[in-house]
């Protein structure tokens, strides 16, 4: 465990400065990416309840359906909960009960889309903090081209290649995680947001 530790400590010594922003941003990243892993689901934004409202709706039992949605503490529980407040009201027009309900629900969208500038972000300064190691590892090269010594010259040359190499990969390696994890956490927001745009739509018809 000690030597694995060591290993880690002279990779991090041999990439240079850089590689300290590196390791904040893939904490980071990695952060990111279990947040979303443990929120981004459908339990999450649509009741477990869901087709037993619906049930409730097609008997016309508005009431047991908004009793039902009562017990719930989810966005889109509360949003038709509001919608069918103001149906049980008297107020039955699709336009201001559409109106309604896209109001409660546009909550839903940043709730969805949590970290994900945060997780593309990162993506693109990884690979650029990469880049600025390896310039760093190419001018230690260079300086060892104006050494005198010979040895101190393939000292500073090794140094300066393995700080290049180290710095590059490392920059990926943070990087191609969080671009991944980008796309598929904005794929799976996405099919999310249309899942709860039909099932608004659905329950809406219901009403009329």
């Amino acid at each position: 465990m000690e030597g694995a530790f060591g290993q880690i400590i002279d990779l991090i010594r041999k990439g240079g400065v850089v590689m300290y922003p590196l390791i904040i941003l893939s904490v980071i990243s990695w952060v990111f990416i279990v947040e979303r892993i443990v929120n981004l689901r459908v339990s999450q934004f649509l009741p477990p309840n869901l087709n037993e409202v619906k049930l409730l709706l097609q008997k016309s039992d508005i009431e047991s359906a908004h009793k039902v949605l009562s017990l719930n503490r989810d966005v889109f529980s509360r949003a038709l909960g509001l919608v069918l407040e103001e149906y049980l009201k008297g107020n039955r027009r699709r336009a201001d009960l559409t109106a309604l309900m896209e109001s409660e629900l546009s909550s839903l969208v940043p709730a969805v889309e949590k970290n994900l500038m945060l997780l593309s972000a990162i993506a693109s300064i990884a690979p650029l903090l990469g880049l600025f190691g390896t310039i760093t590892g190419l001018i230690k090269v260079f300086s060892a081209y104006a050494s005198v010594q010979t040895e101190e010259a393939m000292r500073l040359l090794a140094a300066g290649i393995g700080e290049a190499l180290t710095a590059a990969a490392t920059g990926l390696i943070v990087a191609i995680p969080a671009l991944f994890a980008y796309w598929v956490f904005r794929n799976l927001g996405n099919d999310l947001i249309d899942r709860i745009e039909k099932e608004a739509r659905e329950i809406l018809s219901m009403l009329e």
